[in-house]
């Protein structure tokens, strides 16, 4: 005890001495590149302190803080900067000047990354990759969610936006899939809060899914830093198996207060109208031997169903701060028309932040966001009725409008597209609030302790009707459902950085984690409404349901870093997590990691040899494990009953499911090494990267025996590989004061392999034509297909038309073609594989430049190598609205040639590869075009402008599944992905 009173002592003894000898001064100076042109935005802090400022639009800073005497060191830190340190004695001064010039850092090796809740660590040190990408480039993106706008930006990240509905879903994969049942997600954070991302279909209808990232206004973006794969969990936990999306929104900075506001509107439009049947004719019979035809009228309900449509962001922030606190606040307003008549998107969104200094050694730090947002929007695609879905359903030789009596005509066996507009009422409300509360302790040098305490709170509430007298619900119908998600994450992390030597230093980080999620999901529905009635009140048959869930997470870590000269980095870690979903004695498990860094360019011999050539030059290398804490739910390991009324009595059923208490979450092993370099005094960089991921013990469902009275039971039973490149080559081909053009390039592949699945393969969705099967990549499809001839030509019946293949299967379950004496096909219809929904690879190029106040943008994404399967094509065959029917009408192919491809499933089967003119911006900055103006920006942006494809229907890249894991490439009556430009207007104050 005596000890321990003697080291608080001593402590309070150095903090108070430190506090004697400071001393107030004020430091300024202009910052600039070596250009001489001002650098805006630049951090400046004394070395060890929180003492810090920013630099204004002309570069120009000023930092008011208690100095010690003696040696001191000021930083300057900027994104795409090398890191400047530069050395300054204080004696009695009361002010300094200190200029600063900073060099281009093009991989940003130098940048100081968050690689933990408050670890701070510059990238040179880091055996995985990481990438940053700055709110700027999120903001001027012209996308109205932060994952759209991440497209293309990164290596190894495919942004998929799975409808054109107009706040769509969005799904994000870091490198690959790395589960069957659960979530291959990312886990997001925002300024230290894990918040919820879920996929919440309020609805029932799968095309109009949204992500609730969609709550986020891009504009609050400062910057966004990803992890890939399991080297994000030994900080993050298991949750983060999948890689990890920060997102760190904007904050206050000392000096006057600066407003900035901003304003846009944008215009909607379809981008591409698909082939449709136009032929002025139809059958006299329905006798496909019969050839008569007669006349009728065609009609294109593409331009009945969707419009152009226009939409305006509104938002205003003020910013500013005194000597030990700052602070930030901005509101904002969207409103978009989506271009399916009768769909729109509204958003409302405020944000907070207070930075609080309580002394040279504390500081807090508190923030909260809220946002509404309201849809309005109509049934359309996916697994059932909607607009585009009749549209493919029917004959298009109706006239869809309304009749002298007011009655809509029946266009197939869904409703008329104008009853879904003029008629139908769906609508979706959205409430959210994401709050945090930080507290920054240093009470000695060298020692760092962040705590930090977020909340999320999301509401979804979705609401239907369906008048009497359609085609689906002939009595009518209304609901209401009710999603709820509250998240709570308490984090408590240390990081101690000490000098050993003059060559040694260490760094130690570890710290505790607790996380809790609940979420209740309420619906009411009815049908049978009472006439004028749009509610469930009343209604003939009501119908209720009720879901609950509860979780808690948690870990702990401790990790090492030790580095030598600022070249060698060695890191070791390990890490306890747990979950509760799983039993008492699987749910804590334990993960190692380790890593390694070297800057083979900072060694003597390189710099006299190559040191002219290669600016900088690091090899790199991380090996760790995780889990996947969110493959199952909370209840999946128990057997659960499920009530029934017998009688107007309670009672229980057993499940055909039976419980497992015995699971254990999925593990991951992953290995990943690259070289980072930087070439020709950084006017090119080049970051390559290669991993390979295993991992074990996939939850999946095994078949039991019939003696057991249940159908199957989870177990850890599964295998699946990942392996992979990327490449991120970044040059500045061009640079002078007046004139940059820079280019960025990004490649990534990855190969996908399922195995040691029970029973060979089972159906994961596309109605059960998507599958995992042992030896494939996770989704493929796999469903019957052409018989053909040994030459590779179709094998044609005797009525010319095309014909599914038949025959038998080896003992190794492989298909084999039979042939009757005529030589026809015979025997059972089989299947295979017959596409792949996962990429060969996917690229993106990236032109910028700037002339004086110009500036041009130019982004073109690539998915290369995948298929799709396409239902739009496949109704087109059969129902009489398509380019197939319009053949078989004009004679150029034979009668009944559709209805026959109709069944053969390999006949809608097609190449989904694509090139995007992902996004093209031109901006014209004016700097204190009039008095108290900082900066006027004017900026013109495209997105999805075009696209290189062979697909016959609108957008390839959209996915009926929304953010399915396994089930992609399924395409069915989705609204596309539409052409939007938009013009802006930003000004700062």
């Amino acid at each position: 005890m005596k000890k321990k009173n003697y080291l608080f002592s001593t402590i309070l003894m150095l903090l108070f001495v430190q506090m004697m000898v400071a001393q107030s001064v004020s430091i300024s100076g202009t910052v600039t590149d070596d250009f001489g042109e001002t650098i805006p935005g630049v951090t400046v802090q004394i070395k060890n302190t929180s003492k810090g400022a920013v630099t204004d639009f002309s570069g120009n800073y000023t930092l008011e803080a208690n100095v010690k005497s003696g040696n001191n060191i000021l930083v300057f830190r900027s994104i795409g900067f090398s890191t400047k340190e530069v050395p300054f004695t204080y004696e009695s001064q009361s002010t300094i000047t200190i200029n600063a010039t900073m060099s281009a850092d093009i991989l940003g090796l130098d940048e100081v990354v968050i690689t933990g809740v408050g670890a701070l660590t510059a990238k040179k040190q880091i055996g995985n990759v990481i990438s940053s990408v700055s709110g700027l480039e999120i903001a001027e993106s012209a996308s109205l969610d932060i994952t759209g706008a991440l497209s293309g930006k990164l290596a190894g990240i495919q942004v998929s936006q799975n409808s054109g509905d107009p706040a769509g879903g969005i799904s994000v994969r870091l490198r690959s899939a790395s589960t069957v049942n659960g979530s291959s997600d990312p886990l997001y954070i925002i300024d230290g809060v894990i918040v919820n991302n879920n996929s919440t279909n309020v609805l029932g209808i799968s095309g109009v899914v949204q992500n609730r990232l969609s709550d986020i206004n891009p504009q609050d973006i400062d910057r966004i830093e990803v992890i890939k794969g399991a080297a994000a969990a030994a900080i993050y936990g298991s949750r983060a198996s999948n890689g990890v999306v920060q997102i760190f929104t904007k904050k206050g900075k000392t000096g006057e207060p600066v407003i900035t506001l901003s304003t846009s509107v944008n215009f909607n439009s379809l981008r591409k109208k698909r082939d449709f049947n136009e032929a002025p004719l139809d059958w006299a019979s329905s006798d496909i031997t019969d050839l008569t035809t007669v006349p009728v009228t065609r009609y294109d309900y593409q331009d009945m169903v969707f419009q152009n449509s226009v939409g305006t962001d509104n938002y205003v922030s003020v910013a500013g701060g005194m000597e030990k606190t700052n602070y930030f606040a901005s509101l904002s307003y969207l409103q978009n028309e989506g271009i399916m008549k009768g769909t729109d998107f509204e958003r409302t969104g405020g944000r907070i932040r207070i930075n609080q200094e309580l002394n040279d050694w504390a500081s807090a730090s508190i923030g909260t966001y809220f946002s509404t947002s309201n849809s309005n929007d109509t049934p359309s695609g996916g697994y059932g009725a909607g607009i585009l879905p009749t549209i493919l359903f029917s004959d298009n030789k109706i006239d869809p409008s309304k009749d002298a009596d007011g009655n809509y005509p029946n266009m197939t066996f869904y409703p008329n597209i104008f009853e879904y507009i003029d008629t139908f009422d769906f609508r979706q409300k959205n409430n959210r609030i994401i709050s945090d509360l930080q507290l920054n302790l240093k009470p000695v040098e060298g020692l760092n302790i962040n705590y930090t305490l977020g909340y999320d709170n999301a509401e979804s509430v979705g609401s239907t009707y369906v008048p009497i007298g359609t085609n689906t619900v002939a009595l009518g119908s209304a609901s209401t459902s009710t999603i709820s998600t509250k998240q709570l994450n308490s984090d408590l992390n240390a990081t101690f950085m000490t000098d050993i030597s003059d060559r040694f230093e260490s760094t130690t980080t570890a710290g505790f984690s607790w996380q809790a999620d609940d979420t209740d999901i309420r619906s009411i529905s009815a049908t049978g409404l009472a006439l004028g009635i749009k509610t469930t009140n009343g209604a003939a048959s009501v119908s209720t349901n009720e879901f609950r869930s509860e979780r808690t997470f948690w870990g702990g870590f401790v990790q090492q870093t030790f580095g030598f000269d600022n070249k060698l980095f060695v890191t070791g870690a390990i890490r306890l997590d747990g979950s509760s979903v799983f039993g008492a004695d699987e749910r804590n498990q334990f993960y190692p990691k380790a890593s390694m860094s070297y800057l083979l360019s900072q060694e003597e011999f390189w710099k006299e040899s190559l040191g002219s050539t290669f600016d900088s030059f690091k090899i790199r290398a991380a090996w760790g494990q995780a889990g996947n804490l969110t493959a199952i739910g909370p209840f999946d390991r128990l057997t659960n009953y499920g009530a029934v009324s017998i009688d107007g009595s309670s009672g229980l059923i057993s499940p055909s499911q039976l419980g497992n208490p015995d699971l254990s979450p999925e593990r991951q092993t992953e290995l990943e090494f690259g070289v980072d370099m930087s070439l020709f005094k950084n006017r090119l960089g080049i970051e390559l990267t290669y991993y390979s991921q295993d991992i074990e013990d996939l939850l999946l469902a095994r078949t039991l025996s019939p003696s057991t009275g249940a159908g199957s039971r989870i177990e850890n039973i599964g295998t699946m590989k990942n392996k992979g490149f990327e490449a991120l080559i970044t040059a500045t081909p061009v640079q002078t004061s007046d004139f940059t053009w820079s280019v960025t390039g990004t490649f990534s592949t990855n190969e996908n392999e399922v195995n040691n699945i029970e029973g060979e393969q089972f159906p994961i969705g596309n109605f059960n034509f998507s599958v995992a099967k042992n030896g494939q990549p996770l989704g493929v499809f796999y469903q019957g297909y052409y018989a053909r001839n040994d030459d590779g030509s179709l094998l044609l019946t005797s009525g010319g038309l095309p014909q599914r293949e038949k025959g038998s299967y080896d003992t190794n379950g492989n298909p084999i073609a039979e042939r009757d004496a005529s030589g026809q096909p015979t025997g059972a219809s089989l299947s295979k594989v017959i596409g792949d929904p996962n990429p060969d690879f996917i690229a993106s190029l990236i032109n910028e430049v700037t002339y004086k106040n110009f500036s041009f943008r130019m982004q073109l994404d690539a998915v290369q190598g995948v298929d799709v399967l396409s239902w739009d094509t496949r109704m087109y065959y059969r129902f009489g609205g398509g380019p197939a029917a319009a053949n078989e009408l004009n004679g150029d192919s034979v009668r009944g040639t559709g209805a026959a491809k109709f069944g053969i499933a390999e006949s809608y089967i097609e190449d989904g590869s694509y090139i995007k003119l992902r996004e093209l911006s031109a901006g014209y900055s004016l700097k204190k075009p009039l008095k108290g103006v900082d900066n006027i920006k004017f900026t013109l942006t495209g997105r999805n402008l075009l696209s290189f494809d062979n697909f016959s229907s609108f957008d390839p890249e959209v996915n009926m599944d929304g953010q399915s894991n396994g089930s992609r490439g399924g395409i069915m009556g989705l609204t596309p992905i539409p052409r939007v430009i938009k013009l802006g207007l930003t000004a700062t104050f």
